[in-house]
C-alpha cells in the first residue's frame, strides 16, 4: 500500500468549500493534474491519499484529511481518482494540522517542486504523517504554530 499527497490551492478551491462538500464515508472523484516525481507507480485501490492545502494563496494551510482510494482511472488529459474520506477527516477539516512539524513534513514530501497536484509519499514520511495526524487530533502536539 502506498500513500499519496494531493495538494489543493486555496485560491482555486477555498478551504471553506472543502469543509462544506467533503464528508467522511462519502464517495468522491477528482481530476488529478500534475503528478510530481519520477515514478512509474500509479495510485491503486486501497492506497491512502492525504489532502493538503499549500500555504500560498491563502491563510488556512495544512493537512485537511485523508481518504482511501477506491479507483484510479488513467485518462489522456487528466487522470481521475475516486476516493472515500475516512476519520479523522471531519475533525481535520475544522482544525487542520499546521504547525512546524506539518510544514517540514509537507516540504520533505514535495521536495524541490512545490507546484503540483499529486506526490507519492515515501514510506518513512508516510509513517511520520500518520503519527503526526494522530498526535494532532488527540491533542498531543506542541503549541508552536506556523504562519
Amino acid at each position: 500500500m502506498s500513500m499519496w499527497l494531493y495538494q489543493m490551492h486555496q485560491k482555486l478551491w477555498e478551504p471553506q468549500r472543502y469543509r462544506v462538500e467533503i464528508w467522511e464515508r462519502e464517495r468522491w472523484s477528482w481530476a488529478v493534474g500534475r503528478k510530481v516525481g519520477a515514478t512509474e507507480e500509479l495510485p491503486r485501490p486501497g492506497d491512502t491519499v492525504v489532502f493538503f492545502y499549500a500555504p500560498g494563496g491563502g491563510h488556512d494551510p495544512g493537512f485537511y484529511g485523508w481518504a482511501v482510494i477506491t479507483e484510479w482511472l488513467p485518462q489522456d488529459e487528466q487522470d481521475e481518482m475516486y476516493f472515500r474520506p475516512v476519520a479523522p477527516s471531519d475533525h481535520l477539516k475544522m482544525h487542520p494540522w499546521w504547525d512546524a512539524e506539518a510544514k517540514d513534513l509537507a516540504d520533505q514530501i514535495r521536495g524541490e517542486v512545490k507546484m503540483g497536484n499529486l506526490w507519492r509519499v515515501a514510506e518513512d514520511l508516510a509513517v511520520s504523517l500518520r503519527r503526526g495526524i494522530t498526535r494532532w487530533v488527540s491533542g498531543q502536539f506542541s503549541p508552536s504554530s506556523v504562519s
